[in-house]
């Protein structure tokens, strides 16, 4: 059963999230600052909204990124989870709409209990 007051209440990642960048960043090795960088202003400014229309999602401090999709224009959801990600509990929902790419219109990352 769906428990939509728990779905529209979705405004950020997990906080396992931000372990799960901290471990991506140290794949970098030598980039290792950077990527932390990049990756900790990522997780601190990403924001979902559920509303009656669509999900929006949106991140970003010097190039602000927003993503709005509307319900009507969704055509595929795919669960997507690595090893990691499992381990932490995490997976990211990637949504596909009727546009001319192949990949996600957008993916929500850092979703406990997807279904």
């Amino acid at each position: 059963m769906i428990n939509e007051s728990a779905i529209l209440s979705i405004t950020r990642p997990e906080a396992r999230l931000w372990t799960y960048y901290k471990i991506k960043a140290l794949a970098a090795l030598v980039g290792f600052p950077a990527v932390l960088v990049v990756l900790y202003f990522r997780f601190t400014t990403m924001r979902y909204r559920f509303d009656d229309e669509g999900i929006s999602m949106s991140w970003g401090i010097i190039f602000h990124h927003e993503t709005v999709v509307n319900y009507s224009r969704i055509q595929d959801i795919h669960l997507r989870s690595n090893v990691i990600e499992r381990w932490l509990g995490l997976a990211r929902v990637e949504v596909q709409t009727a546009s001319a790419g192949s990949g996600a219109e957008m993916t929500l990352e850092g979703m406990a209990n997807p279904e």
